[in-house]
């Protein structure tokens, strides 16, 4: 069974990942996969649960952190905040 999911797929929501993981050891490291095909891999570095995602395409979209201005966004403060009355996501940042 590939360690790669088909490009068919579904995005998964935080309860979806814990069910994933439940049962596995807290020590376990977690490793992100760069793309689909299984191109290449990093450690997981950190998360930020206090993000929201814009997606562009079904492949990709830009992250938005709650902790920027909207200067640091390079937005007008209206722009700002309809990004901030979006619904947070978990962001899980690569360690490359």
């Amino acid at each position: 069974m590939p360690c790669y999911a088909p490009l068919n797929f579904k995005t998964m929501t935080v309860k979806e990942l814990k069910e994933a993981i439940a049962n596995l050891p807290d020590e376990m490291e977690v490793v992100l996969q760069k793309d689909s095909e299984g191109n290449g891999y990093s450690p997981l570095a950190g998360a930020d649960p206090d993000a929201v995602y814009i997606a562009e395409t079904t492949w990709y979209g830009d992250v938005y952190s709650m902790d920027w201005t909207a200067d640091d966004a390079f937005m007008s403060d209206e722009e700002w905040e309809e990004i901030k009355s979006k619904p947070r996501t978990l962001i899980l940042h690569p360690v490359n």
